[in-house]
């Protein structure tokens, strides 16, 4: 029994490695190829000659909710992360949960973002979950997630 419980545990152990591993070697070897060093050099340093920051993060996040019955709720959101600088590394995250849970009720969500392109990299998530329950209850929604130039 407990040669059993040592190799599940070992067996744990080993996964919780291999998962932690496993993204910090697609770190090392992701991204854009670039044809060589010097050039990853030269727009590191022409990023910290303009003042720009190395990295961009922009998350935007909304939650709508019409719980009870023959109500309503309408959201609109809107973030503009993308001033002048591109940075290195840009990451956005934008999304959104909308609910009609009651009878006869109405929700309506609208979420726009938009952020910077990275010189090297960029991560753009969206995601939303819309759900309606009770009869004759609606749900809408609309995400969109744009990176500029």
């Amino acid at each position: 029994m407990t040669r059993s419980i040592l190799a599940g545990a070992t067996l744990a152990l080993g996964v919780l490695t291999l998962g932690a591993a496993l993204p910090a070697a697609a770190q090392e070897f992701g991204g854009v190829r670039l044809r060589g060093p010097a050039s990853v050099l030269d727009r590191v340093e022409s990023v910290g000659q303009s003042g720009c920051r190395l990295s961009t993060t922009n998350v935007t996040v909304g939650v709508n909710r019409a719980l009870g019955a023959g109500s309503q709720a309408r959201q609109q959101l809107g973030t503009d992360g993308s001033g002048g600088c591109r940075p290195l590394v840009s990451t956005q995250v934008t999304a959104g949960v909308n609910l009609a849970l009651g009878s006869r009720s109405s929700a309506e969500q609208s979420i726009e973002a938009s952020g910077p392109r990275g010189l090297l990299a960029t991560t753009n998530l969206a995601r939303g979950v819309n759900f309606a329950a009770g009869s004759r209850s609606q749900a809408s929604q609309r995400i969109l997630s744009r990176t500029g130039q």
